[in-house]
């Protein structure tokens, strides 16, 4: 049979369950996101309603300045763009949240859902290599040219003064979200089985990333 627990022990149970989690969350979330229970509390949301308001006014005066139509974004594209760009607070990516949309608005640019999924999860450094990468491969007119360009884990090193290993991390993570690729090429064979070649000393931009980064810009 089973030992019935009073009300009292539940309670007791509970706030001890809740000062050990309010003890956790103040060491590990700034103070202001917090309410007296180690809640969530409405600052956040008033947090991120600012970062939208500071990132609307910048498409507000990037779309106004260009003189160009408007016109209303799809839902599928809108709600992302929002939703994610309410949570960043480094300038730098609310510039770019604001010309994906300020593109979106004007129909500038051809602007796709999963764009706004894939610079929520870039970092700000992936940002600055990922616009570097796009100057060097805009020297080059010619697409087919330019698609065959290739970059050198050795020379970001150098220029953004990474580890390998911290270059590794930033190269895997550009090829996992399809901005960048290891070269093509035809691989070893064992027997009959081929094996591609996979590697981050050297990489490429895919077609996605360029235009990805393309549309993160307002020119």
């Amino acid at each position: 049979m089973k030992a019935k627990i009073s009300i009292t022990e539940q309670n007791a149970e509970i706030e001890a369950s809740q000062e050990e989690v309010s003890e956790f969350l103040e060491k590990v979330i700034p103070n202001f996101v917090l309410e007296g229970g180690g809640i969530l509390s409405d600052t956040v949301r008033f947090w991120r309603w600012k970062n939208q308001i500071n990132i609307i006014k910048k498409v507000k005066s990037i779309v106004e300045n260009s003189k160009l139509d408007k016109k209303q974004v799809p839902l599928k594209i809108l709600l992302p763009i929002m939703e994610n760009s309410s949570l960043e607070e480094e300038e730098l990516i609310q510039n770019k949240w604001a010309n994906i949309l300020a593109n979106a608005i004007t129909a500038s640019k051809d602007i796709t859902p999963n764009y706004a999924e894939i610079l929520k999860e870039l970092s700000v450094l992936e940002v600055v290599i990922l616009d570097k990468l796009f100057d060097e491969s805009n020297k080059e007119s010619d697409y087919e040219k330019r698609k065959q360009l290739q970059f050198s884990k050795q020379k970001i090193s150098e220029i953004f003064k990474l580890s390998s290993e911290q270059a590794d991390l930033i190269i895997e993570n550009l090829y996992r979200l399809n901005l960048c690729q290891a070269p093509a090429g035809h691989g070893i064979a064992v027997g009959q089985y081929k094996f591609a070649l996979r590697t981050t000393e050297v990489f490429e931009f895919t077609t996605f990333g360029y235009y990805f980064v393309q549309a993160c810009k307002w020119e």
